[in-house]
């Protein structure tokens, strides 16, 4: 007896955007939780300069790492997405590279600056495909 097995193409639905602000809230309690813990661990060169203090490079790559780090990784999401049962994927459902991950961190403000825009000219679409999810080539599915 012979059996045949057909792998079947799931249609993966792209996340709502309520889904991914909570998501992004979620990451961004985490990493202001642990900017806290290191800036009260780290010395302050003066504290006078609010923005300009060195440990904001710090600030970034420790934001940078775990973004980039979480989306490349096989859970495919940061803690936030996974707790909103979300993942990152390339075109094709698979997983995203680190370049692709970096992309998509260093263009995010400017997805929110035309997400902006948008609202403020009345022109926008109910699209969950932002800037740096196209210019990345990835997307945000649900699992």
């Amino acid at each position: 007896m012979q059996t045949t097995y057909t792998h079947r193409k799931s249609k993966t639905e792209l996340a709502t955007w309520s889904a991914r602000a909570a998501a992004f809230l979620l990451d961004a309690l985490l990493l202001l939780t642990l900017v806290g813990i290191a800036d009260f661990f780290t010395f302050s060169s003066n504290d006078a300069v609010l923005l300009l203090k060195p440990e904001r490079l710090l600030h970034l790559m420790l934001g940078w790492l775990y973004f980039a780090g979480t989306e490349t990784c096989p859970c495919q999401g940061t803690v936030g997405k996974y707790l909103m049962n979300l993942r990152v994927t390339d075109d094709h459902g698979e997983r995203i590279s680190f370049r692709a991950a970096t992309l998509r961190f260093f263009l995010r403000p400017a997805s929110l600056v035309i997400i902006f825009f948008r609202i403020l000219l009345g022109t926008f679409h109910n699209t969950s495909r932002t800037f740096h999810d196209k210019v990345a080539a990835s997307r945000v599915v649900q699992r």
